[in-house]
């Protein structure tokens, strides 16, 4: 039996959004048992939260964005996966506008910032759902996303870029220490040719060579070499882990997408919030504690 674990103490980190370009700082704390995980924007009068919820998911162009009322936090992805994998099942984000730091495009360094805070266990048994028949998704484009039963948490994830290039795969049990090494340094990509897009649409104001990696053809453009030689794949999986948290609990099962992006994730999330509640609401036996 697991328990549950929160931050040992607040831990801030500062820098620039993606999507706005706006100078953030974000602010790690800890939250009592069964919280959860939840947004606060203390930029605002009434500095309101956000509870990371797949009800709460308002768009998911190139980001998923949380709303509740007028209220936003954009691209939550990141820091999400990084709590998700390493293991904390209860942390107030709070943030003084609506998106956190993009850093390097990985989740690094938030992984970086909870090993700053430390980690606390406390009393309460952690919740896990186990998936006990698989439970599949198809989005018209391609992209699939299929959990079988599994006794771990597992992910397995084909990237396929424009016109098949760059089709990558990583597959991995998720766990501390192989979210720390193996999926948390890998960054974020854009396609050369969707930037012009995003920009005029507003996005991507705060996005560089340092932040994201850019593919224009065949060429990988970078102000560092690839970390991984499926790099892309490895950051879908990463995205993936953060979008799935918001069906509110960790899962016991295999993962298997292609072509996963944030609305056919969070999509996933809102099916496995609906099948959670649903079995809580009849008792059932679905609720496993490794």
């Amino acid at each position: 039996m697991s328990q549950q674990q929160t931050l040992a103490k607040s831990a801030t980190l500062e820098g620039t959004s993606l999507h706005t370009g706006e100078k953030v700082t974000l602010k790690l704390k800890p939250a009592p048992e069964n919280h959860g995980f939840k947004f606060r924007r203390i930029d605002l009068a009434d500095q309101p939260f956000i509870s990371a919820d797949a009800d709460k998911v308002q768009t998911v162009e190139r980001a998923t964005t949380l709303a509740e009322g007028s209220v936003k936090v954009h691209t939550i992805e990141h820091v999400l996966s990084a709590l998700t994998g390493m293991g904390i099942d209860n942390a107030i984000i709070e943030m003084d506008a609506n998106e956190p730091p993009i850093g390097d495009g990985s989740a690094r360094p938030f992984v970086e910032l909870i090993k700053k805070a430390g980690i606390k266990s406390q009393d309460a048994v952690r919740k896990v759902w186990e998936i006990r028949e698989p439970i599949h998704q198809e989005m018209g484009d391609g992209t699939l996303i299929t959990i079988v039963p599994s006794k771990t948490f597992r992910v397995s994830v084909t990237n396929v870029g424009l016109e098949g290039r760059f089709t990558q795969y990583f597959s991995s049990e998720v766990t501390p220490e192989l979210y720390e090494k193996e999926i948390a340094p890998a960054r974020t990509f854009v396609h050369y040719e969707d930037v012009k897009p995003l920009l005029d649409k507003g996005l991507i104001k705060g996005g560089s060579l340092e932040s994201a990696v850019v593919i224009r053809g065949n060429e990988v453009m970078s102000k560092e070499p690839m970390r991984f030689n499926n790099e892309f794949a490895r950051h879908k999986a990463l995205d993936l882990i953060g979008d799935f948290i918001l069906s509110g609990k960790r899962i016991l099962g295999h993962v298997i997408a292609v072509k996963p992006g944030h609305g056919p994730n969070t999509k996933m999330a809102a099916t496995l919030e609906e099948g959670i509640r649903t079995h809580e609401s009849h008792g059932s036996r679905a609720d496993h504690h490794p």
